[in-house]
């Protein structure tokens, strides 16, 4: 009885990881008026728990960002970088 119990804890445990998935989204980033503000945006982001790439793009106004769903959400994300003075929203 108790192996049950453990293959189906462990089951489940490995059912919840699976799934998991990486989100990629687009996001409009206001205020950034220099070169050096997608370096602030940037860490931010990176700071949020799950997020694993960012790439902010002055010209565009945007910063792309891959995180894992069952860790973080897009909000969360937006709002680091608008929590660092340059307000965010998906695109």
């Amino acid at each position: 009885m108790k192996r049950a119990i453990l293959f189906f804890v462990l089951a489940l445990g490995l059912a919840g990881t699976a799934l998991a998935e990486q989100q990629t989204v687009t996001l409009a980033v206001e205020k950034m008026t220099c070169a050096l503000c997608p370096f602030t945006v940037s860490k931010a982001i990176e700071n949020v728990e799950g997020v694993t790439s960012v790439d902010v793009d002055y010209a565009s106004k945007t910063a792309q960002v891959t995180f894992d769903d069952a860790i973080t959400n897009v909000n969360t994300v937006a709002a680091a970088s608008t929590n660092a003075g340059y307000p965010a929203t998906p695109k």
